[in-house]
C-alpha cells in the first residue's frame, strides 16, 4: 500500500517545443499539442506498468512516495512500488526510525535490504513504513526520444488510422508489414517498445 506523499510538479515527457518538433512542423493548436504531450505521456506510463497510489496519476516523474508493508512473514527483501529509487527518507520498523546504516536499496529495481552490522538479514515480520523519492527530475535522453517517436505517430494516426501500420504495398492486393503485429497487446509500436525496455516495470506494485 502507498500513497504519493509529493507530486510531480510536471508529468510531461516532452516540452512544447519538443513536441511540435516531433511532428515535423505540422500546424496545431497550444490545446492539441498539450493534449499531445498529455497522450504520449499517459501512454508510456502504461506501458511501462508505473504502479498507481488510485488517488493520483501514475509518472515516471520525481514523486515523494510512502509505502506501507504489513509482513506476515520474514522476508528477504522489500521491492518497493516505483523505480527508480532517487533516495531513501526514512524506513520506520514496528515504530522504530531504523539508522542509514540498517538498510541499503538497489535503486534501479527499487529492492531494499535490512542490514545489521552491514549483513544482511531478513525483514521482520511487521509493519514497515518507507518513505522514498522515486522518478526522474530531469527526463533521460532515451525515454524522451521514445516520447518523442510515438508523439509523431500519433499524431499521423489520422493519416496512417493504425499507428503500428509500418508499410503498405498495393501489388498482389495489399501487403501490409506491422511494427507490432496486429494480434499484440500493445498499440506502441516495437521501435519505441526497444527504447523503453529500461523503464518497464516487470511487477504491479
Amino acid at each position: 500500500m502507498f500513497t504519493v506523499t509529493t507530486a510531480a510538479t510536471d508529468t510531461a515527457l516532452l516540452t512544447a517545443a519538443e513536441a511540435r518538433a516531433a511532428i515535423g512542423g505540422a500546424t496545431a493548436s497550444e490545446t492539441q499539442i498539450t493534449a499531445l504531450i498529455a497522450r504520449v505521456s499517459a501512454a508510456i506510463v502504461r506501458e511501462c506498468k508505473v504502479a498507481s497510489s488510485g488517488a493520483t496519476p501514475p509518472t515516471l516523474r520525481l514523486e515523494t512516495i510512502t509505502e506501507t508493508f504489513r509482513l506476515k512473514s520474514r522476508q528477504d527483501n522489500l521491492v518497493l512500488a516505483r523505480r527508480p529509487v532517487i533516495a531513501i527518507t526514512s524506513v520506520v520498523e514496528d515504530d522504530v526510525t531504523l539508522e542509514a546504516d540498517e538498510y541499503e536499496i538497489d535503486t534501479s529495481p527499487g529492492i531494499l535490504y535490512r542490514l545489521s552490522e552491514d549483513v544482511r538479514i531478513r525483514w521482520a515480520d511487521c509493519k514497515i513504513v518507507v518513505v522514498f523519492s522515486s522518478g526522474w527530475e530531469t527526463v533521460p535522453d532515451d525515454l524522451k526520444l521514445a516520447a518523442v517517436k510515438l508523439a509523431g505517430i500519433l499524431w499521423s494516426e489520422g493519416e496512417r488510422v493504425d499507428p503500428n501500420l509500418k508499410k503498405e504495398s498495393i501489388p498482389g492486393v495489399i501487403d501490409r508489414e506491422y511494427w507490432v503485429a496486429p494480434s499484440g497487446d500493445t498499440l506502441i509500436p516495437q521501435e519505441v517498445l526497444d527504447l523503453l525496455g529500461p523503464y518497464m516495470n516487470h511487477w504491479i506494485g
